[in-house]
């Protein structure tokens, strides 16, 4: 356990030396301070659901940018100075190095987000109607938030042997959950029927944007799934809770032994 923290402390050390990482922790400071600020005229009762929705609406494009690069530049980082290298030496085999690499990034991060958004309740607290319950589901989807995109910057980062390289993969893998997911989605839209609308849904819900945003909304009661179509019942027939575990699943669990397996090929190639 000490070491494991003295690992942590390092990578912390690391990261905070970085003017990149304190520059972007300013950017989400400013625009959720900003965010807090145009939501003073929302009503007592009901603004704090919409407030939260608004971060959330941030953070899904500010969180999956910070995440990935600086996951990935950590891990490229590592073979640059030739750490890896070493700690791979000394008998460490990289699914160990890549479970210590994973848990020291994630603890940073998630840290950092959740003081923050601990610190930003506090002002909220005396602007509209407090719902603690709300907060920590707010708080539930900023972790998983960031444990996915994390785990696919290390994968990037564990993968990738050159900053151009690595630059182009995030470049891309951004572009990819933000735009060209939803355009694939659209294309085969038109083809949707009752039949096949829970397969659509299936793929649909792998988004983990998409996941976060059904589970926040219809844990919040912003969302209600009464009175839908029977198309759209079939639709959202999977349970929020459920969808989060495929997307943890996939993204986070999955991805790390695909990260391990590539690595070992590679050397093996």
């Amino acid at each position: 356990m000490s070491y494991m923290m003295n690992y942590i402390w390092k990578e912390w050390l690391e990261i905070s030396r970085g003017k990149a990482f304190w520059f972007f922790l300013t950017l989400i400071v400013v625009t959720s301070f900003s965010i807090f600020l145009n939501a003073k005229d929302l009503p007592f009762e009901q603004g704090f659901e919409i407030f939260l929705l608004l971060l959330f609406e941030m953070d899904i494009y500010l969180i999956p940018l910070l995440c990935i690069f600086f996951a990935s530049f950590s891990m490229i980082q590592e073979k640059e100075l030739k750490t890896l290298v070493m700690m791979l030496a000394k008998s460490d085999s990289f699914g160990r190095f890549l479970w210590k690499k994973s848990v020291a990034i994630q603890f940073i991060t998630i840290a950092t987000f959740v003081v923050w958004y601990l610190i930003l309740a506090i002002p909220v607290k005396f602007l509209f109607q407090f719902h603690p319950n709300h907060f920590l589901y707010f708080l539930v989807t900023v972790i998983i938030l960031v444990l996915i995109f994390n785990q696919i910057g290390l994968f990037l980062g564990s993968v990738c042997n050159t900053k151009i390289q690595l630059i182009g993969a995030n470049i891309f893998v951004l572009f990819f959950f933000l735009y060209l997911y939803d355009f694939i989605l659209l294309y085969f839209l038109p083809k949707v029927t009752y039949e096949n609308v829970k397969l659509f849904s299936v793929f649909y819900f792998l988004h983990p944007l998409h996941t976060l945003r059904f589970y926040l909304e219809t844990s919040m009661n912003v969302f209600s799934l009464d009175y839908l179509s029977r198309t759209m019942e079939k639709f959202f027939s999977f349970p929020p809770l459920a969808l989060l575990a495929v997307n943890i699943s996939v993204w986070v669990i999955l991805i790390f032994f695909v990260s391990v397996w590539l690595y070992r090929k590679g050397e093996q190639g």
